[in-house]
């Protein structure tokens, strides 16, 4: 995959659509052009938001591409005032498919952890769909691990927030003070965190809801890659691995050993490699 260019101004717009009576934004990078729109749509964790959840992908992304960056209703930029967000799938997988409209019909999704499985459900219901990569998604994970729930608790503080994220990569290295920094400004007030906290107070059943059904999974057929740490502590492989094997034969899955489920920025040059293929794989050249 190419690195951007040089000195190529970054410009960043709003976009806006409703879903269920809810307004929502994501921003879009614009690109040169020459290579596919993709679509980000990030995993859950306090802070999260599509920015600095990819924030490791998109300084790499060629600057062909237009770059969607999808907050799910209920974080970051897309929190409606006065409403209590809920872990809703169907609401989520809708606000993807609005966003895929705008894109055009050339988009490939990415999505990481649960926006990988989101993505996924959204592939099964849009055959036209060119192109997904997948990066440690729990979508055939149905109960929580331990750090996978530490995760999804709210933090009482900035140190609470960085042991919570420490799980999250094989050598379980403090995450850099930039990340939590920014994380824990994006969780905003006591208020919005007990939010989150109640929005995830039932781990394996939010698990249960974004997992993809097998009768599904078997209907995707477009290119798919799927990348998956093999020390990943929230999301095993295991699920993963065994729904592409009974269910996805025409998706491609690449199991990383010494990584865990920061992906991104544990493995970047197997993302850069994975995005690269899906691109041949459809049509295009990295």
């Amino acid at each position: 995959m190419n690195a951007p260019a040089q000195g190529a101004a970054q410009q960043w717009v709003q976009a806006h659509d409703m879903v269920d009576d809810i307004n929502f934004s994501w921003r879009i990078r614009r690109g040169t052009g020459g290579a596919p729109p993709l679509v980000l749509v990030h995993g859950i964790g306090p802070g999260t938001t599509g920015q600095i959840n990819f924030a490791p992908l998109l300084a790499r992304l060629p600057a062909g591409h237009d770059v969607h960056v999808i907050d799910l209703i209920g974080f970051g930029g897309a929190v409606p005032p006065g409403r209590t967000c809920t872990f809703d799938v169907p609401l989520w997988i809708e606000q993807v498919d609005r966003v895929l409209d705008h894109a055009g019909p050339d988009a490939h999704l990415i999505g990481n952890s649960v926006g990988g499985a989101l993505s996924l459900r959204v592939a099964a219901r849009r055959p036209s769909l060119r192109g997904v990569m997948v990066i440690g998604a729990p979508a055939g994970q149905r109960q929580a691990t331990p750090a996978l729930r530490d995760f999804w608790s709210a933090p009482a503080d900035r140190a609470a927030l960085a042991a919570a994220m420490r799980p999250m990569t094989a050598d379980c290295a403090p995450p850099p003070s930039m990340v939590v920094e920014a994380r824990w400004q994006a969780a905003g007030d006591s208020a919005r965190r007990a939010a989150f906290a109640a929005m995830l107070a039932d781990p394996d059943a939010c698990l249960q809801a974004a997992s993809l059904p097998a009768r599904e999974a078997s209907t995707i057929r477009m290119p798919v890659r799927i990348l998956h740490g093999l020390q990943d502590r929230a999301c095993p492989p295991g699920p993963m691995a065994r729904l592409v094997l009974d269910h996805m034969p025409h998706a491609d899955l690449t199991l990383l050993g010494d990584c865990g489920h920061a992906i991104m920025s544990e493995r970047a040059a197997d993302v850069d490699a994975a995005l690269s293929l899906l691109l041949l794989a459809t049509g295009y050249s990295a």
